[in-house]
């Protein structure tokens, strides 16, 4: 069963960043590496909140690591194509992937970030006793 709810929060991360991504850059107009941070790390409270209500406890690290692979293997799919796309069109150019990296790295390190121990003791409160 928590494999089933692990597996949720990680394609509600994907939808969210897809979602809160179009919200902010096309609907908004904030673009940037700011924005990539702010919805990165909006995601990742989301995500870590989730799992600590989902669980009611603190999560193994198969849970944490199913849940970063699954939302940080998609959206680095995602990335990775998006970088084909361009580098067809234009060619390699070491900027744009150095630009791409830096917009991605932020959304599977800031989930590992909410999903540490010292933050998911905050999200459980006092359910947690060591």
């Amino acid at each position: 069963m928590e494999k089933t709810r692990i597996t949720i929060v990680a394609i509600t991360g994907i939808v969210l960043f897809f979602l809160a991504n179009y919200l902010c850059r096309f609907l908004l107009g904030f673009s940037g590496l700011l924005a990539s941070l702010i919805i990165a790390a909006a995601i990742a409270a989301y995500m870590g909140f989730s799992v600590a209500r989902a669980l009611e406890r603190m999560p193994m690290a198969e849970e944490k690591s199913r849940l970063l692979w699954i939302y940080g293997g998609f959206l680095g799919a995602l990335f990775a194509a998006f970088a084909a796309w361009l580098f067809l069109g234009e060619g390699f150019d070491a900027v744009v992937l150095a630009t791409l990296f830096l917009h991605y790295l932020p959304y599977p390190a800031l989930a590992h970030v909410f999903l540490s121990e010292g933050l998911m003791r905050r999200f459980l409160g006092n359910k947690h006793k060591p």
